[in-house]
């Protein structure tokens, strides 16, 4: 008996291991779509929309300026919508899965409208995402390094 129980273990684990890289694989799915769509949010300045990426004990750092957190994103989500001055394109660099946690590793390029010139900029960012009671991926913690000039972009 020991060792039928032991070869139906043995046979049910590539099965388990299937499961959970195809789970993997599903969640950087999400994930991709989640910031996505924050990109098109935020690009036409309706951070409504773009407040569905946070997780509610988020914390997340910027190189300057307090921290950001679930509240801080709430009140943004309730200005209304309007054309904004900054707009975003992002590059993903790495996403790992493993559960129910993720990190993501992006390069972020954001676009100032100014005059005589717009400033367009670049910045590197490290995310953790954690799955929600509900099965969604949300941004729990970030931080962002240090803004470089679009050319001296690494």
């Amino acid at each position: 008996m020991k060792t039928f129980l032991t070869l139906a273990l043995l046979a049910l684990a590539p099965l388990v291991h299937a499961d959970s890289a195809a789970d993997n694989a599903a969640a950087e799915s999400q994930i991709r779509a989640s910031l996505a769509q924050w990109v098109e949010a935020a690009n036409r300045g309706d951070y409504k929309s773009a407040f569905s990426v946070w997780a509610p004990d988020l914390i997340g750092w910027a190189p300057d300026g307090a921290d950001d957190t679930y509240a801080r994103e709430q009140k943004f989500a309730q200005l209304p919508a309007q054309p904004p001055t900054t707009t975003y394109a992002l590059q993903i660099n790495e996403v790992i899965v493993d559960g129910t946690l993720a990190l993501v590793r992006d390069t972020w390029t954001q676009t100032t409208r100014a005059q005589p010139a717009d400033k367009v900029e670049t910045f590197r960012s490290f995310e953790v995402w954690r799955r929600q009671t509900d099965g969604a991926w949300k941004i729990s913690r970030w931080i962002d390094g240090p803004m470089h000039a679009a050319a001296a972009a690494r």
